[in-house]
């Protein structure tokens, strides 16, 4: 396991400067409010909402590049975890759909456990466009309550739509300027602040998760 982690480390390292040239090159890319990580140090839960497919490269170069937040793992679907082979060597942990809280949840508790940061978008899918209004699962706040992790909520601001296509039209929209992102990094938090404690039962996990979302869409 050691092996395939530095081999993660390694990857993710060579990828920063690359992808974060290109993004902010071809998407505009823009990054605010990092102080807040700092509050957080070395080990929490990125608490993000999901606009496209290129969220995950989004959050990872939306850090600052210190060697204590790498590597960076996250939460990859069963189909594109199977699809794509290589997800698992750049910091995917497959994501069982169909699986109870408490065995989904456990390779990410186990991350934490081992003092690594891990990303979770609580809705479970995407968001069209800028607006956010797919309601979040419970897993966020299980993970939270069980791990005993800061979260750190980080909202991403986009006029991507899902998928960036690169054929078509789209190529234009990339080589012009079109397309923008802007990450936003708001204050470190312990779930009971949610709702007053540590969730525990289906409707406070449910309701701590939206607190969740709440401050991912107030981070400003």
């Amino acid at each position: 396991m050691n092996i395939r982690r530095n081999l993660t480390k390694v990857l993710q390292i060579s990828f920063y400067w690359p992808f974060l040239f290109l993004f902010r090159i071809f998407l505009n890319f823009k990054v605010e409010r990092t102080g807040n990580l700092e509050k957080a140090g070395a080990s929490f839960i990125l608490a993000v909402n999901h606009v496209s497919y290129l969220d995950p490269i989004s959050v990872f170069i939306a850090l600052p590049f210190r060697l204590k937040y790498i590597p960076l793992f996250y939460m990859a679907s069963d189909f594109f975890y199977k699809l794509l082979f290589f997800y698992r060597f750049v910091g995917a942990i497959r994501a069982r759909s169909g699986r109870d809280l408490e065995l989904s949840s456990k390779p990410l508790i186990k991350k934490l456990d081992q003092d690594e940061r891990v990303v979770i978008f609580p809705e479970g899918g995407l968001n069209r466009g800028v607006r956010i209004t797919r309601r979040p699962r419970r897993g966020i706040s299980y993970v939270a309550a069980k791990s005993n992790k800061l979260i750190v909520p980080l909202k991403i601001e986009s006029n991507l739509d899902g998928a960036v296509s690169v054929l078509g039209g789209s190529v234009i929209d990339l080589l012009t300027g079109r397309h923008w992102i802007k990450m936003v990094f708001g204050k470190p938090f312990k779930i009971e602040e949610t709702i007053g404690k540590i969730p525990e039962s289906i409707s406070e996990l449910r309701i701590a998760s939206e607190g969740v979302f709440e401050r991912i869409k107030m981070a400003k």
